[in-house]
């Protein structure tokens, strides 16, 4: 089958805005015929697919969503001719992952631009949205599995962030292997972080984590707290009954610093940091929800200020803020500060 002529494909943009963007070079746009090559098989019946949106537009990259006769939305991805193969061939290394670590692929459409060059596009399916949070603020260990089923294709990302992560709803794939690289020997690593979402640590030495690069990202993304807290991601402490799990001081990150004639020196604004969450682990451990600690945040970091102010004598004037309407029952007042709040 020619991967120049007319092969049934024909690429129809005449619903996208008149901006820059890749397609824009392709021969008789905004209706362009394009086809599948011989090196790899195209998926999807010959027919019109309907340009709708840009997701992405770049110097040399634009990807596009479009939607097929049947209603199937797909992702049509442009770049460099040579890029679109090199991504294309990693995606056929993983194409057990396909649809599960990965997005599941149609293939690569080829066409000419106004000029005769070659412009070649990749054809997947279309899943979720980019990460827009750090790695560190999530449930990390569906990603990282994820990863690992990537290295035992035999392949290192080299490109792993969080802007090549997709997701929807609780699940993931990870995308954008055109810098992709061979791992060169199999990955041996066993260990399901799924799994171990309660472990504080790892044996370096288990024969289950032998991989260096996933145990790198592992700790980057603070899989492993190593008995220790991340509190608003810049103080680290001890583990402890008296302040809450991970998960409830990521629900409840507050802004740290509210007095506005204050210098707050690093010493200082830990103190007050654990306070706030020993505070949030008393309330909760008194009976009162999460959800309800979420919508009275404000007015807890208010009163820890306050009261921090107040023991030094020092004039405390924060920020505007309205707490009529979050404003906590009387019953959870705050309290006297512990020895731990106090450090």
């Amino acid at each position: 089958m020619s991967s120049t002529g007319f092969t049934g494909f024909t690429l129809q943009f005449r619903d996208i805005p008149a901006v820059r963007h890749v397609a824009r070079r392709l021969h008789n746009f905004p209706d362009c015929d394009m086809g599948p090559g011989r090196k790899y098989k195209f998926h999807l019946r010959r027919q019109r697919i309907r340009i709708s949106e840009i997701l992405y537009s770049g110097k040399r990259t634009t990807v596009y969503l479009g939607r097929c006769t049947n209603g199937t939305e797909v992702v049509l991805k442009f770049t460099d001719p040579e890029d679109i193969l090199a991504e294309a061939g990693a995606y056929d290394v993983m194409a057990d992952i396909q649809g599960t670590a990965v997005p599941y692929i149609y293939g690569v459409l080829h066409g000419k631009d106004r000029k005769g060059g070659k412009m070649s596009c990749l054809v997947m399916e279309h899943f979720g949205t980019p990460l827009e949070r750090e790695f560190c603020t999530l449930t990390k260990a569906k990603i990282l599995d994820k990863l690992v089923a990537v290295h035992h294709a035999g392949l290192h990302h080299m490109d792993f962030a969080e802007r090549n992560v997709l997701v929807e709803g609780d699940d993931y794939r990870i995308i954008d292997f055109e810098s992709a690289e061979e791992h060169q020997t199999p990955c041996k690593w066993t260990y399901k972080f799924i799994h171990h979402v309660d472990d504080d640590d790892v044996d370096n030495e288990s024969a289950f984590v032998d991989c260096y690069v996933v145990k790198l990202w592992a700790e980057q993304m603070e899989f492993w707290d190593h008995g220790r807290l991340g509190l608003c991601h810049v103080v680290f402490v001890p583990k402890s009954d008296k302040l809450p799990s991970q998960s409830v001081v990521d629900a409840m990150e507050t802004f740290i610093g509210l007095n506005m004639k204050t210098v707050y020196y690093p010493k200082e604004t830990k103190k007050i940091t654990v306070r706030y969450f020993v505070e949030v682990q008393r309330r909760l451990k008194s009976g009162q929800p999460l959800e309800e600690l979420q919508e009275q945040r404000d007015w807890i970091t208010y009163l820890v200020h306050k009261q921090w102010h107040e023991e030094r004598n020092e004039e405390f004037e924060p920020p505007s803020m309205d707490f009529k309407n979050r404003r906590p029952p009387t019953s959870y007042i705050l309290s006297a500060p512990s020895k731990l709040a106090c450090c």
